[in-house]
């Protein structure tokens, strides 16, 4: 009896120290590790599953943000840059780059945003769950700022400092997407240069701002 006394207890201080942080303070943590630097890069890996097909979709890309809406996004054959006034989608296969500026862009498409909607939701729960053998927040969230694009989002959170490893989404036709997260490191050194597209030869450029 005095065993199963203390495996219970045991028991009852892994659980709470399992969550000694509410959802809401690691959502708080999370937006503190973006606010320590002005930008970020990544590689990633979305998986998309369709609610009336077997088949699965997968892709691989890279993504730079700094601050300002300033971005460069590999993704699918399409680099698309953005300097903060000005967005350049270059289509590598067709030879093309399409120019349009950032504000006529709506949010849904602007491409910084791909992996980090997560920070502008409000965290409704918290859990815990292992992935790559690494120990992770799982913060459920309220995805009603983005009603008509998502029905549910779920952000996976980096026990040691809270950085985004996984983000999960529904949207409204019943499609789910998983987001996995490699490598995301703070840039030091990013000058305005590297957002901007720099001219290829054989490559036209249609302008479209």
């Amino acid at each position: 009896m005095r065993f199963f006394k203390s495996l219970i207890f045991m028991l009852a201080l892994g659980v709470t120290l399992s969550f000694a942080v509410s959802a809401n303070e690691a959502m708080e943590k999370s937006k503190a590790w973006f606010k320590s630097s002005k930008a970020w890069s990544l590689n990633f890996k979305v998986q998309v599953f369709y609610a009336d097909s077997p088949d699965i979709t997968s892709q691989q890309g890279s993504l730079t943000v700094a601050e300002g809406d300033k971005f460069k996004l590999d993704l699918a054959g399409i680099q698309f840059y953005s300097d903060g006034e000005s967005l350049w989608q270059y289509n590598v296969e067709q030879k093309q780059v399409l120019i349009k500026a950032v504000e006529d862009l709506s949010s849904s498409l602007h491409p910084s945003e791909l992996l980090f909607k997560y920070l502008n939701c409000k965290a409704t729960s918290i859990g815990s769950a292992t992935f790559n053998n690494q120990k992770l927040w799982v913060l459920k969230l309220d995805p009603s700022k983005y009603a008509g694009q998502f029905d549910q989002m779920d952000v996976w959170l980096s026990q040691k400092d809270f950085s985004p490893v996984r983000l999960y989404t529904v949207d409204p036709a019943g499609n789910s997407s998983w987001y996995n997260i490699i490598d995301l490191k703070v840039v030091k050194n990013v000058s305005d240069k590297d957002f901007k597209f720099k001219s290829i030869p054989g490559v036209d450029e249609i302008d479209m701002r």
